[in-house]
This record gives C-alpha cells, sequence and structure tokens, in this order.
C-alpha cells in the first residue's frame, strides 16, 4: 500500500473528517486532500504528528512506500544544505563587517 493510500485508511479508520485532521494538525483541509491523493507529502515532523494521531507506528505508515521515504531524504538533504549555505553566507558577512569597521576605526 502507497503511503498516501495509508493515510487515507487511518483516517477513514479514525472516523476523522479531513477537516478535523487539518484542525488538529494546524494544516489547511487541502493539505490533508493533497497528501492523501499523492501530491503532496507532509514533512517528517507531521509524519510523527499523524502517527501519533492515528495510533499507528511511523514504520507503519512509510514501510510499503520507499518512494515516500526517499523523497523524505532527499528534502533533508535540501534543507541540510540550505542552513550550510546560510551559515557560511552570515559568516563572510560577520567577517566583512569586522573588517569595514576596523579599517573605518583605524582611520
Amino acid at each position: 500500500m502507497l503511503f498516501y493510500e495509508k493515510l487515507r485508511q487511518c483516517r477513514d479508520e479514525s472516523s476523522l473528517s479531513q477537516e478535523t485532521v487539518a484542525e488538529r494538525l494546524n494544516v489547511t483541509r487541502q493539505a490533508v486532500s493533497k497528501w492523501e491523493r499523492g501530491i503532496n507529502e507532509p514533512d517528517i515532523e507531521t509524519i510523527v504528528r499523524l502517527s501519533d494521531m492515528y495510533s499507528v507506528t511511523i514504520d507503519q505508515l512509510l514501510r510499503s512506500d520507499l518512494s515516500i521515504v526517499r523523497k523524505l531524504a532527499v528534502k533533508e538533504r535540501s534543507f541540510k544544505k540550505l542552513i550550510t549555505a546560510v551559515a557560511v553566507l552570515s559568516g563572510v558577512l560577520i567577517l566583512l563587517f569586522l573588517s569595514i569597521s576596523f579599517q573605518v576605526i583605524r582611520g
């Protein structure tokens, strides 16, 4: 069973509407609908919250669909690269600021 099918099944078994799930997760009903149709995937934090809400393990949600696991891994790596780039850029800007400040002080 694919991840999005499992999400729909868990919601049906819990007798919850998409609106209720959306309210509990603080997302839109359209987001829940897109997850259940396989258009988008929730982030890993939301997957953890979904597993808690449906009383299933993350493994039960993800195991049968390796494509979702790969997509989440790619998103995580991209996020880490972005954070690294921001940190490097911040360091360069700080050094530039310090260099300019030092030159102004020296006259």
